[in-house]
């Protein structure tokens, strides 16, 4: 290689050489790369995203891949490169270099400039340079792309790898543990990697941060390559309206939850409520104990009944667009870039997500499991393991701690009793129907129902109305079906069928979906008799009165499906050559019973104007 042109020397104290490339630009960002190779010896210098300290507190939505899965390092990974029989080959790791702040400890928000420059060596070869100063700088031949070299700080800037973290940490553990003789063959590897970097293609007004390139470099890398898990798809997409909200929900509870204790909302959704991280082992994925909903079930609520479909008419009117609307354009074009995931996500924390959090918030067996979480959190700190008890909790709300290894074990027998708490909470809080998926799916259904009706007024507004009418209904045992009532019986072929099984409760649009037509209808009629009187200025008694005759029409046709699958097995005895005969038979039943049922659901929706003592 060419002795490199002579540029004032700085801080920099690690370099690699390679071939230099880069793309067109995208979103306003260009990418270019330096493909290389290392050895075993220079692994060390290559950091996995787990090992930036307070990189498990990074918004959801910069997730990426922290996590790092050992069974699969120690089943498969490490016996392939122990394995003497084998050919080793594999992908280059793609690592990039993160600006760290001045204590070398929290990667900039903003990338330093890139200046670029050029220079003429005597021998009449053009040198091309782009760097940022104090972090690191790459060089190539203008003609010779191939003769080019990296150069950086390892006090400002770290090396880490964004993809083939598994690939990495094996390598790792196999330089530290192998046997000599296959160890000094290891030592002569060359170890293939392409370190990736970013400018800016054009001049924007605000360009996206470091973490936000990086998480879209990984999320295409990761989705060309490979399948990522539903639920880290979903914390990683900006280009997704409902993934968007999903992340921004998510997000105040992990905000809330890095909080001190004496700081945070208490009535706030903990991060323990939520299934978030995504992790799975083996391609089985692994649920959190404390976590009542998934996060792939929370994006199907803004998919299903919230919004709707991304990009849709629907979407739009739910969030309040109008074509004066900075987010107008990116819905005709049926695409967020930077810019208008920023833009959503600032509209969704003014307007929507104030009233879903209050509905979340405030339904009464929420609030009563995560007060029994904070609770629990309260008496473990004052019962005097504080510190083992921060560990554990901590690793129940991230998926992992920094005890010191002294205390490791003591840790996890605190976060088995802490797991085996919250399990007894959850059993004691959460009946059947509501601990299942049905039940919340009917509970944000007849929400955001109710709130089209009335003209989509202000979401917290609207919140505050229904949730404490819903609180009502769930105090007067309306959804229970644990219990041998009548109003366990009006539940029939709404949410349980005659064999006790649930049913009903497949996703489907904001129009057909079974639980619209089922459990969210039902819950419709309810809070509209326990919330009475609405405001005048929303609908008038006539439109409120077409409201209940479209939900029992629903009703009606959800009862009719059922008692049909209920009669059929009863009268194909009577009607041994089946057919049409058959058939006549199971409607006419069914239709008695579908309409006998829908005037018993009429008579104790009369009743609920003159009970007294309502449970609030």
């Amino acid at each position: 290689m060419s002795n490199p042109p002579q540029i004032r020397q700085s801080l920099y104290n690690q370099r690699l050489d390679g071939v230099y490339g880069e793309f067109g630009s995208g979103a306003g960002v260009q990418a270019f790369y330096i493909q290389s190779a290392i050895t075993p010896v220079q692994l060390n210098m290559v950091s996995l995203i787990s090992d930036i300290h307070g990189s498990e507190k990074w918004p959801v939505r910069d997730l990426f891949q922290r996590d790092v899965n050992n069974d699969r390092i120690s089943k498969s990974l490490l016996p392939y490169l122990q394995d003497s029989e084998r050919i080793k080959f594999f992908n280059p790791l793609t690592l990039t270099l993160l600006p760290m702040d001045r204590n070398g400890t929290t990667v900039l928000n903003k990338m330093p400039k890139v200046v670029a420059s050029s220079s003429v060596q005597e021998d009449g070869r053009k040198w091309m340079c782009l760097e940022r100063e104090r972090y690191y700088r790459v060089r190539w031949i203008a003609e010779d792309p191939q003769y080019a070299e990296i150069a950086w700080s390892d006090t400002s800037s770290r090396l880490v790898a964004i993809d083939g973290q598994h690939r990495l940490s094996a390598l790792k553990r196999f330089l530290r543990n192998e046997r000599q003789d296959t160890h000094d063959d290891f030592m002569t590897w060359r170890i293939p990697v392409v370190i990736v970097s970013f400018r800016s293609g054009h001049k924007r007004a605000e360009p996206p941060s470091v973490l936000e390139v990086v998480r879209s470099i990984f999320v295409y890398i990761n989705t060309e390559a490979k399948e990522v898990n539903e639920a880290r798809k979903i914390l990683l997409s900006d280009e997704s309206v409902n993934h968007v909200c999903t992340q921004e929900l998510l997000q105040l509870s992990h905000t809330n939850d890095l909080m001190p204790v004496s700081l945070r909302k208490q009535e706030r959704l903990p991060l323990l409520f939520y299934d978030w991280r995504g992790e799975d082992r083996e391609v089985r994925q692994l649920h959190t104990p404390a976590a009542i909903k998934s996060i792939v079930e929370i994006r199907d609520w803004f998919r299903s009944y919230i919004l709707g479909d991304d990009f849709s008419d629907e979407q739009e009117v739910a969030l309040g667009l109008d074509p004066t609307s900075r987010l107008h354009q990116a819905f005709h074009d049926r695409r967020l870039n930077h810019s208008d995931a920023r833009e959503l996500r600032e509209l969704i924390k003014e307007d929507l997500l104030p009233g879903l959090c209050y509905l979340l918030e405030n339904f009464r067996p929420y609030r009563s499991y995560v007060s029994d979480l904070r609770d629990l959190e309260n008496k473990y700190d004052r019962d005097g393991g504080s510190d083992l008890a921060r560990h554990a909790f901590y690793e129940l709300r991230f998926g992992t701690n920094y005890a010191d290894e002294s205390i490791k074990e003591l840790v996890k027998e605190k976060f088995q009793n802490i797991r085996d708490d919250v399990i007894a909470s959850r059993r004691k809080r959460f009946k059947r129907l509501i601990d299942f998926d049905i039940g919340m799916r009917g509970v944000v259904s007849a929400f955001c129902q109710l709130r089209a009706c009335a003209g989509y007024p202000d979401w917290t507004y609207f919140a505050r109305l229904f949730t404490p009418a819903l609180n009502k209904v769930y105090g007067d045992k309306w959804l229970d079906v644990d219990t041998r009532t009548k109003k366990r019986r009006l539940l029939l072929h709404i949410a349980v069928d005659h064999t006790d099984e649930i049913v009903n409760f497949r996703l489907g649009d904001h129009r057909r979906g079974e639980v619209d037509r089922g459990l969210g209808s039902y819950l419709m009629l309810l809070v509209l008799e326990y919330g009475t009187p609405w405001p005048e200025a929303w609908n008038g008694f006539e439109e409120w009165t077409r409201v209940h005759d479209d939900c029992i029409d629903r009703l009606r046709g959800t009862l009719l499906r059922g008692f049909r699958r209920q009669v059929r097995p009863e009268l194909r005895d009577k009607f041994p050559n089946g057919g049409r005969e058959l058939t006549a038979a199971v409607n006419a039943k069914a239709e008695k019973l579908a309409v006998r049922h829908v005037d018993m659901i009429e008579r104790e929706l009369a009743k609920i104007g003159t009970r007294e003592g309502s449970v609030t």
